[in-house]
């Protein structure tokens, strides 16, 4: 059975085997390229302590990093796209025409009058291509990672929603619950197409969905109050308004994800706006137009309103805990799929 199953795969894995040994090229010649001019950026880097200092030199060195950070944008937004998409091609293309086509054609028939059972025939269809897809998913994102090391260390940032989705393990829970659910949808509607479509917009939903609604609460957050006076306005990076509030950029810890700021408030917990305290913002509209302002004027001007805002944010040492957290909800999901066709088969032969 284990090999009828890998002779009906048989095409789909020499595509994707071909797909890889491109991807692994075009991986490995653009990569080694850029880790190599960032060793040396930074290499050159190291004497001056570090490559946005003061000096003149550091600072050229600093702007040769961030030219190589421009030069790969674009393939770095690429690349992360199609590694964000393989677990969706995965379900489309190897998950619902699995059973569907199948179920939809009778060739199960076939299977199913010989001495083989419909369990052991979805067992073996179900392991054979899942773990193909689990395996896929695992190369892709092992090269991307390897691949915008450099980038992600100069962006400071690996929370973005794509970012995180094609980084490390979650691309793997990705890959099983969309090859799960493709199979199951197949196997419930026993008909290809629609399994595919419903497939794909199922698997676009999740990527809106839970790196909004769900990621920033799997653990608890961080959350540090700023009373805005002239002492704390110095550490703030910037400063924005709009006719109904104004927020200053706040600090956090590098690698930290930002999830909430909520705009300047009273001590009542009261948003307040630039038109209030428009002596303290010379130069600024009531929507913060105007000239660069003066942080630490500002927050002179401010400290007697007793006025705050608060950060909230996940702390970079949550990166990793968050991956096994979100790769093993999916891995559920994927097992709670691959359960129902069990069922649902063994219903209909009862």
């Amino acid at each position: 059975m284990i090999w009828v199953a890998w002779r009906q795969f048989r095409a789909q894995a020499l595509t994707v085997l071909v797909l890889l040994a491109a991807a692994a090229i075009a991986f490995l010649v653009t990569g080694l390229r850029m880790h190599h001019s960032y060793a040396a950026d930074l290499a050159a880097c190291a004497p001056l302590h570090a490559c946005d200092g003061a000096t003149p030199a550091a600072r050229a060195l600093g702007a040769q990093l961030s030219q190589l950070h421009r030069s790969y944008e674009p393939m770095f937004e690429l690349l992360q796209l199609l590694v964000v998409a393989v677990p969706a091609l995965i379900g489309i293309f190897w998950g619902a025409p699995l059973i569907g086509r199948e179920l939809e054609t009778g060739t199960h028939q076939l299977a199913w009058g010989q001495t083989v059972t419909r369990t052991r025939w979805l067992a073996v269809k179900l392991t054979v291509v899942g773990l193909a897809a689990i395996a896929t998913a695992a190369i892709f994102s092992w090269l991307l990672t390897w691949w915008a090391g450099p980038l992600d260390y100069l962006n400071g940032d690996r929370w973005a929603a794509m970012t995180f989705a094609s980084r490390d393990i979650v691309p793997l829970g990705y890959a099983a619950f969309a090859f799960a659910l493709g199979a199951t949808l197949g196997l419930l509607l026993r008909r290809t197409l629609p399994a595919m479509a419903i497939t794909l917009a199922v698997f676009v939903a999740i990527q809106i969905f839970v790196p909004t609604l769900v990621r920033p609460h799997l653990l608890p957050s961080t959350t540090t109050t700023f009373p805005i006076n002239q002492a704390s306005t110095s550490q703030f990076r910037g400063f924005s308004g709009s006719p109904t509030d104004f927020h200053f950029d706040l600090p956090t810890p590098r690698g930290a994800w930002l999830t909430s700021q909520p705009p300047v408030k009273n001590s009542s917990g009261q948003v307040v706006r630039i038109e209030d305290y428009s002596d303290c913002f010379p130069g600024q509209d009531g929507g913060g137009r105007g000239d660069e302002p003066d942080l630490g004027q500002i927050g002179a001007c401010l400290a007697k309103e007793n006025l705050h805002e608060t950060v909230t944010y996940q702390p970079a040492s949550h990166y990793w805990p968050l991956q096994w957290m979100e790769t093993g909800i999916f891995l559920v999901l994927a097992g709670a799929l691959a359960g129902t066709c069990f069922w649902w088969i063994r219903r209909r032969q009862n």
